[in-house]
């Protein structure tokens, strides 16, 4: 059941993410940045990597509740339709996390904070690379 949670949570992470094959009008909107065959490795690799923040479910449910939030309203900053320049899509990229950030500081420990920091960090590298954006 628990992985059916992981894999859950992470699909609608990831939903904003998929293939740019879409009808004509949310393709003009739309930016997809992974494959689903990307996605479906992100998946596993996230629930990999937040299985060391040794959550309980209700923490664990909590955190990913936070992330989803956030990741959904991060995809959507560079659809089309947003029509942000670089510099304003990197500003509201910016909020966005530190919001996130705020959030998570106040429901993980320093430890947990620590993991998912390196495992958000490594992540965003990937999308910011497939954005084309410097760290």
């Amino acid at each position: 059941m628990t992985y059916l949670k992981y894999a859950l949570a992470l699909a609608i992470l990831l939903t904003s993410f998929s293939v740019q094959s879409q009808d004509y009008d949310k393709k003009t909107r739309v930016v997809k940045i992974f494959t689903p065959e990307e996605k479906d490795n992100l998946q596993v690799w996230f629930h990999d990597e937040i299985k060391k923040m040794n959550f309980n479910e209700e923490e664990q449910d909590e955190y990913l509740s936070v992330v989803n939030y956030y990741i959904v309203k991060i995809a959507r900053l560079d659809d089309k339709d947003q029509d942000l320049t670089e510099n304003e899509f990197k500003k509201e990229l910016n909020i966005l996390i530190n919001r996130q950030n705020a959030e998570l500081i106040e429901i993980l420990t320093n430890d947990q904070y620590e993991i998912h920091s390196d495992i958000y960090g490594r992540f965003l590298k990937a999308a910011f690379k497939r954005w084309g954006l410097n760290d």
